[in-house]
């Protein structure tokens, strides 16, 4: 385990070196390519925010609290962004799908450490997370948060916890590629959007059922809404099940996707031909 460890950061350091050559090789489009992500991630949460400003006590969240919780989501966005996003190891349904699973198979390392490592980008990912950062902090100030230390590590620990629900759920929906490959190639951006499009809505004043469902069986209010309350309000209950909830979600993913390698072990991908892949 030492020396998966070790050949983990190894490649980290690769990874990182690769991203940064991007940017020293054609800046004009890596500089594009991050404003253009500030202004997706500050557009993906501005629509909740004026229905905050607009109605006030909004699904019960004052204005800085929901602000809070929009910097929160952008942080967790700019996670997943970092760590995941580069070289589709956060759509794993596509390398799946694609039969592309070999290509990391017959390598000396260790499946899960080359998951975890060639998505990583901390430059061309960093906008977002700066953002998030930012934005979280400018919202626990305004919501009157005594930011400490102690609040600060909460603040980081639940957002891994939300970035490990999040991304164990849409793994868990991307082991339909194994059996599946052709149609269930895009699975994985699928659960992406459902994420994108809700994890920014409060869910105080919801229907119990629902919230109850977007709390256990799809998971998108312990990745925004959930987290930001705890953060902001002294005595908010659930401080545990958010990281329960990670290990569970984790545990689960895990079994499924063993299972599926198994499987892509024994039958391979349909996709490839004497042309190459699909």
């Amino acid at each position: 385990m030492a020396d998966n460890i070790k050949t983990l950061f190894r490649l980290y350091r690769q990874y990182a070196k690769m991203d940064l050559l991007w940017l020293l090789r054609d800046t004009r489009y890596f500089l594009l390519q991050l404003v253009s992500d500030a202004v997706t991630g500050i557009c993906t949460v501005t629509g909740v925010f004026l229905l905050s400003v607009s109605f006030g006590d909004f699904s019960g969240m004052s204005r800085e609290e929901v602000l809070f919780m929009m910097g929160y989501s952008v942080f967790l966005d700019g996670i997943y962004s970092v760590f995941f996003v580069g070289n589709n190891t956060s759509m794993i349904s596509r390398i799946i799908g694609r039969g592309q699973l070999d290509h990391i198979m017959v390598q000396p390392v260790p499946v899960w450490t080359q998951l975890l490592a060639q998505g990583f980008s901390p430059f061309s990912g960093s906008p977002l997370l700066i953002l998030g950062t930012a934005l979280s902090w400018y919202g626990a100030d305004r919501a009157g948060v005594a930011i400490s230390p102690g609040w600060v590590l909460l603040f980081l620990f639940y957002g891994v916890c939300s970035c490990l629900i999040m991304l164990s759920f849409i793994y868990l929906l991307s082991c339909m590629a194994f059996y599946s490959p052709a149609a269930a190639e895009e699975i994985a951006g699928t659960g992406r959007d459902l994420f994108s499009s809700l994890k920014t809505y409060p869910l105080g004043k919801m229907n119990g059922t629902v919230r109850g469902i977007f709390l256990t069986v799809i998971p998108i209010g312990l990745t925004s809404w959930l987290p930001s309350l705890i953060l902001l309000r002294t005595g908010e209950r659930g401080g545990l099940y958010i990281p329960a909830a990670a290990a569970i979600f984790f545990t689960i993913t895990l079994l499924f996707f063993k299972k599926g390698l198994k499987y892509y072990a024994r039958y391979g991908s349909p996709r490839y031909t004497g042309f190459g892949h699909r």
